[in-house]
């Protein structure tokens, strides 16, 4: 029980590592293709959320849940999961632009919600010992 919780809070510090280095990186895309680029902030995120998306699956799969067995299902499942938070992280960017929040506050509040969202669906979908 005491390896089991220790276990889940390993995985649950480490993603949190990993999603913020990924989240920098979404933010980073985003910015650049938004504010340098004056890509739309839709587009941009579409664009900005997928490449957070491979480089959390490789840093995941690699270093925090150490699975790199039936890689394809795994990561269609990380990245179907992905995809929930994508179009999550879009709802959330609209329902922002009607209150009229600021765009780089809603995307950041957006990032963090999803995030921990993905944790529990990934930890048990892509990364479950049942694959």
């Amino acid at each position: 029980m005491m390896k089991d919780k220790k276990l889940f809070l390993r995985n649950l510090i480490l993603y949190g590592i990993i999603g913020g280095i990924s989240a920098g990186f979404d933010a980073a895309v985003f910015a650049s293709l938004y504010k340098g680029f004056r890509i739309d902030e839709f587009i941009a995120n579409i664009f900005s959320v997928h490449c957070g998306i491979f480089l959390s699956f490789f840093l995941n799969s690699r270093y925090n849940f150490r699975k790199t067995d039936k890689i394809k299902k795994r990561f269609t499942l990380f990245y179907l999961t992905g995809l929930f938070g994508l179009g999550l992280s879009s709802l959330i960017l609209f329902l922002g632009n009607l209150l009229e929040v600021d765009i780089f506050l809603t995307k950041l509040f957006s990032i963090v919600f999803v995030a921990l969202v993905q944790f529990f669906i990934n930890r048990l979908a892509a990364f479950g010992d049942r694959q």
